[in-house]
C-alpha cells in the first residue's frame, strides 16, 4: 500500500461513511475499478477509527448531555420526553439491539455477496428513497419524539443497510422523515446510533485477527484524512436534510446505480 492509496482509502471511508452513498459500495467500486488494495485489517479499523472520533466530536453537545444525565437523581432510564438526553440510552440501546441480531446474520453473506448487479439495484432503491424526501410528509404531534417500537424499526433499517448500496445514514435519516420525526432530531439520531454500529462493526472484523502494522505513516495518514473527511460529510448532511434537500444526492445513486449495471457486463 502506498501514501496515495492511503489516503483515497481514507477520503472514501470519511466521505461515505455519513452521506447517503455507502461506503461499503464504494470501498468495493474503488477496488474494482481502481485497482486498489483491499485495505488490511489493521487499516481498515484505523479508517472506521477515523470516523468514529469524527462523530464523537461533531455530537460532543448531545453526548455530554446523554452522559450527565446518568449521574442525575432518580436514575431511570424511562422518562418523559422533558429529560430527552437520558431517554436516548434506552432508545439508542433499542435501536443496536436489532441492528447487531441482523449484522450477524448476514455478516457472511454480505462478505462472499458482493456483485455489480447487487449494489446497482440497492443504488437504484436508495435512489428512489431520497426522491420520496422531497414529499412532505405529515410531522408528528411532537416531531422530537421518538417511541421504543420506533426505534426497534429504526435498528432494523439501519441493520439492513450493511449489504452495500443501500446507505447506513441515508436509509435511517429517510425512514425517520417519512414516520414523521423532525429532520434535525432524526439527523443527529442517526448518527448517535452509528457511534454502536461502527463498534461493533469493528469487533465482528477483529475476530479474523489484526495484521501487521509496518508503516505508521501511511496508518496516521488514513486515519487523518477519514477523520477530517468524516467531519465534513456529517456536516453536509446536517446541512441538507435540514434544509429538506436531501433528495440533491439522488442524481449521484443514480449515477452509481447505471454505473454498476453496466460494469456487470465486463467483470
Amino acid at each position: 500500500m502506498t501514501t496515495s492509496d492511503a489516503l483515497v482509502l481514507g477520503l472514501i471511508q470519511g466521505v461515505t461513511e455519513f452521506l447517503p452513498v455507502s461506503s461499503s459500495a464504494h470501498l468495493f467500486l474503488a477496488h474494482q475499478l481502481l485497482g486498489l488494495q483491499e485495505p488490511r485489517l489493521a487499516f481498515d479499523l484505523i479508517l472506521h477509527l477515523g470516523t468514529l472520533v469524527a462523530v464523537l466530536y461533531f455530537l460532543r453537545s448531545e453526548i455530554t448531555q446523554i452522559v450527565a444525565s446518568m449521574f442525575r437523581s432518580k436514575p431511570s432510564l424511562w422518562l418523559p420526553p422533558s429529560d430527552w438526553s437520558r431517554r436516548d440510552i434506552m432508545l439508542i440501546i433499542l435501536s443496536s439491539l436489532p441492528t447487531g441480531v441482523i449484522g450477524v446474520m448476514f455478516h457472511d453473506m454480505v462478505e462472499s455477496g458482493i456483485t455489480f448487479w447487487g449494489v446497482g439495484a440497492r443504488y437504484l432503491v436508495l435512489s428512489v428513497a431520497l426522491l420520496l424526501t422531497r414529499i412532505r410528509f405529515t410531522r408528528k404531534d411532537d416531531p422530537n419524539r421518538i417511541e421504543w417500537w420506533e426505534a426497534l424499526l429504526i435498528g432494523v433499517v439501519q441493520g439492513f443497510a450493511v449489504f452495500p448500496g443501500l446507505s447506513r445514514s441515508g436509509s435511517t435519516i429517510i425512514f425517520m422523515l417519512i414516520i414523521g420525526i423532525a429532520p434535525l432530531r432524526a439527523v443527529k439520531y442517526s448518527f448517535l446510533i452509528s457511534i454502536p454500529a461502527i463498534l461493533g462493526g469493528t469487533l465482528m472484523a477483529m475476530r479474523h485477527g489484526i495484521s501487521e502494522i509496518h508503516d505508521p505513516t501511511l496508518f496516521v495518514t488514513g486515519f487523518l484524512v477519514a477523520m477530517v473527511s468524516g467531519y465534513i460529510a456529517l456536516w453536509l448532511v446536517e446541512h441538507f436534510v435540514s434544509r429538506g434537500r436531501f433528495y440533491y444526492f439522488a442524481p449521484y445513486t443514480v449515477f452509481l446505480s447505471a454505473l454498476c449495471f453496466t460494469m456487470n457486463f465486463y467483470f
